[in-house]
């Protein structure tokens, strides 16, 4: 059976997010409290269903009112990590020998623990398994005192054979991620580390919910023809655009609180997902346009490969980083790219 790819978005972007880690080595309890990542998530609209089972509407209700997952850790640091503090997309980073530590807060992602093994190993250009074997792959951790999942795998294929593993835990308030990564034997050596770190860890009374800022809107009108569909895996939004010819195409957008990696990586990933050959960074970057009309730092991206195109935006926006990415057949991303730029500087 082939399986679908799945499609990477920013939050997937930022679980494999790794920083360069410097610091201090004491082992002394550290703690930080996370950045506040409210993750963007639209309304249900008001709307019919017709014979082709989308959903059409206009205007969205307000939404009820969020909570903001804010973790309060503290943990024992293992002899020779070196502590480098939380930044945005981080609550907690480590260099360990020559593999990096980190954990990052995200909303929940309870329930949907294949996905994630699935789309960490699309990231490393790894095929999707069967959700069987997925399954296999997740074993029981103990994490802040309580039963955590993790997995882990090898590319053994790249040129430097590399390791990573992932381990996590459910709370109501979110989902935490521990994530160690680097050279195959340098992980491996640090993996009784990591595990005993893991146990270290505590949640303060701190890491309590607050309420969420005042919500932004979802935009109200979209642009002539589109029609929104059911989002995918970690897609706030997802929706058809007129077809040119029998030529067809989708925009999507995820948000999170972070450029998860920045430009270069976002761009190569978009890059993979045509099967365009890899270039080197200095060239990807150039591949990265100003967007006119939207916050300081957007970017705008045109990329194709034969029948096939993609362009993709990434806006920052009150904290938040939109990513929005309009990808399909090569006619029908040419015929919508001026509504989808006028889409993209529009967002909230």
């Amino acid at each position: 059976m082939t399986l679908p790819r799945l499609k990477p978005t920013p939050l997937l972007c930022a679980l494999a997010f790794a920083a360069a880690l410097t610091g201090c080595d004491r082992k002394l309890p550290r703690a930080y409290e996370a950045p506040k990542d409210r993750p963007f998530v639209p309304p249900k609209e008001t709307a019919h269903s017709d014979d082709d089972g989308h959903d059409h509407g206009k205007k969205p209700p307000a939404r009820a009112e969020e909570k903001v997952w804010r973790p309060a850790l503290t943990w024992t640091l293992p002899a020779g990590w070196k502590d480098a503090g939380a930044d945005a997309a981080n609550v907690g980073r480590f260099a360990a020998g020559d593999a990096s530590v980190a954990i990052t807060a995200l909303t929940s992602m309870e329930g949907k623990e294949t996905i994630l093994v699935n789309m960490w190993r699309q990231v490393r250009k790894q095929e999707p398994l069967e959700e069987a074997e997925a399954a296999k792959l997740l074993k029981e951790v103990p994490i802040a005192g309580a039963k955590g999942m993790m997995f882990e795998f090898a590319d053994e294929k790249s040129e430097k054979p590399s390791r990573f593993v992932v381990a996590f835990i459910h709370r109501p308030e979110g989902s935490l991620f521990f994530k160690i990564q680097g050279p195959d034997a340098a992980v491996t050596a640090q993996k009784p580390a990591f595990f005993e770190f893991l146990k270290s860890v505590k949640l303060s009374e701190s890491s309590a919910p607050a309420p969420a800022p005042e919500a932004k809107g979802w935009l109200g009108e979209l642009p002539a023809g589109w029609t929104q569909v059911p989002p995918g895996p970690m897609q706030q939004a997802k929706f058809s655009v007129p077809e040119k010819d029998g030529a067809k195409a989708e925009v999507m957008v995820s948000v999170f609180p972070s450029a998860t990696g920045g430009t270069v990586e976002n761009v190569k990933r978009w890059r993979g997902q045509l099967k365009l050959a890899a270039i080197p960074d200095e060239e990807v970057a150039k591949l990265a346009q100003p967007l006119a009309g939207a916050p300081e730092g957007s970017i705008i991206v045109d990329l194709k490969n034969e029948n096939r195109a993609l362009t993709g935006a990434i806006v920052p926006r009150d904290g938040q980083w939109f990513f929005i990415k309009l990808l399909g057949d090569a006619p029908a991303v040419a015929a919508a790219r001026e509504a989808f730029v006028k889409f993209a500087t529009k967002l909230p």
